[in-house]
């Protein structure tokens, strides 16, 4: 039986535990990154904060690890960037298995105002983490790296493929307004499925009337997953498919040209 082909659109070095993880479950994954991480240079920490927030597993990988900041608190936005904190050496690590409200949600009950926190992440975070927070916490951020859209003609491999692909994967809003324009420009017709982790990541296929959307239920990569193999298997065998990935599960779909906010 021929697997259904599936673009990963997740920057390296994380598009590849993606790609393993829908190969597991029968797909035939195609890893062509809509966005690349570059590094900044490392800036020393002047003073040591009373808390350390994590926005995305880039921030994580991308920060040096200092052995005298192992103790610290330490506030992850999911599940993958907790595990890959408490890995790197970090030994109190608190999950906000959310986005970044659920995060917030997490500093003020585990972290007592007023107090100094380091937020290490992207040139340009999603979320203003100071203004959520308010002036009980002081947030200093710490660039530690930076989003460039992948150049086109790195993708053009993809355009030879289109008709044959069935889903594209979507793990950020960035990506998804790069990979909807792409597809406006070489493919606007393209009538697949774009499973999106959130419904900012699917509001720029709103223009592509022909494509629909599955917003997952939560913004983890298992409930995008797992609502892949719920939309294409019969509910028996649903477990044994995504058994590794999933915890939540589900996802809820909509046709773009119908959609309010998705």
């Amino acid at each position: 039986m021929t697997k259904e082909l599936v673009w990963v659109t997740r920057t390296d070095p994380f598009n590849r535990l993606t790609a393993k993880r829908l190969a597991g479950a029968g797909y035939e994954p195609l890893s062509a990154p809509a966005l690349r991480v570059v590094a900044m240079p490392a800036r020393p920490l002047t003073a040591v904060p009373d808390a350390l927030v994590f926005t995305s597993l880039n921030g994580v990988r991308m920060h040096r690890f200092f052995p005298a900041l192992a103790d610290l608190p330490v506030f992850a936005v999911g599940d993958h960037s907790a595990r890959f904190a408490r890995a790197r050496g970090y030994s109190r690590v608190t999950s906000a298995a959310g986005n970044i409200t659920d995060l917030c949600r997490a500093i003020r009950l585990g972290l007592s105002a007023p107090a100094d926190i380091l937020h290490v992440g992207a040139v340009s975070p999603a979320g203003d983490m100071a203004a959520l927070l308010g002036s009980s916490y002081r947030v200093r951020r710490l660039p530690v790296y930076d989003i460039e859209e992948s150049d086109p003609r790195d993708l053009e491999w993809i355009a030879g493929r289109l008709e044959a692909i069935g889903h594209i994967i979507v793990h950020s809003p960035r990506a998804g307004l790069h990979v909807a324009r792409w597809l406006d420009a070489a493919m606007p017709d393209w009538t697949g499925v774009a499973h999106c982790i959130s419904p900012a990541a699917a509001e720029p296929f709103r223009a592509l009337p022909g494509i629909s959307a599955r917003i997952s239920n939560r913004p983890d990569e298992r409930s995008l997953l797992s609502a892949l193999v719920e939309n294409r298997r019969p509910r028996t065998s649903i477990a044994a498919a995504v058994r590794g990935f999933d915890r939540s599960g589900g996802a809820r779909q909509v046709r773009m040209a119908d959609a309010g906010h998705a």
